[in-house]
């Protein structure tokens, strides 16, 4: 740019636009101070003064355009950040509703279990754990009907940590 006189002129004019268009002064009046000032000045003084309605037309148009086009951007992002959370509300409702039924089921199974015994903490803490509604479920129906926690834990294959299973072909139901 240092080598290119026109080039530096014309970023000296577009730097006045931009310095007068801050704050109350509307952009017409910013874009006509900065012709009249670079033409007194000799930045771009023989094509501005021969130029000059022109150069103003233009030079409102293309600033109005990026303000626009900075107002459409911000509009946009806005959209998208509503959108994200509408998504994400609908996303943490899902995960909230199959921790719920996870955790309800987890209880009954506790409850129905109890009925039979003492439940050991690893058990319960299993039992708990399990996010899987649909695991959570068929050992609930397996609590309600066994004869004990021991013919329990038997049918589901859960064991205690660090417990070698010896039903390996029940894992996990």
């Amino acid at each position: 740019m240092e080598r290119c006189r026109t080039l530096r002129e014309y970023s000296e004019f577009v730097s006045r636009i931009r310095k007068y268009a801050v704050g109350e002064i509307a952009i017409g009046e910013a874009v006509d101070r900065a012709v009249t000032e670079c033409i007194e000045e000799g930045i771009l003084a023989d094509f501005l003064r021969a130029q000059r309605a022109e150069v103003i037309a233009m030079s409102i148009f293309e600033y109005n355009e990026e303000e626009e086009m900075k107002k459409l951007r911000e509009g946009e992002q806005e959209i998208g950040e509503k959108r994200g959370r509408a998504e994400g509300k609908i996303e943490g409702k899902r995960e909230g509703k199959i921790e719920g039924k996870s955790e309800g089921f987890a209880r009954s199974c506790l409850f129905a279990l109890e009925s039979h015994g003492t439940v050991a903490e690893w058990l319960k803490k299993q039992i708990m754990e399990e996010t899987d509604p649909e695991a959570v479920e068929v050992w609930m129906q397996m609590a309600v009907t066994t004869d004990s926690v021991e013919d329990f834990i038997e049918k589901t294959g859960l064991k205690a940590p660090g417990m070698v299973n010896p039903y390996p072909e029940k894992e996990h139901l």
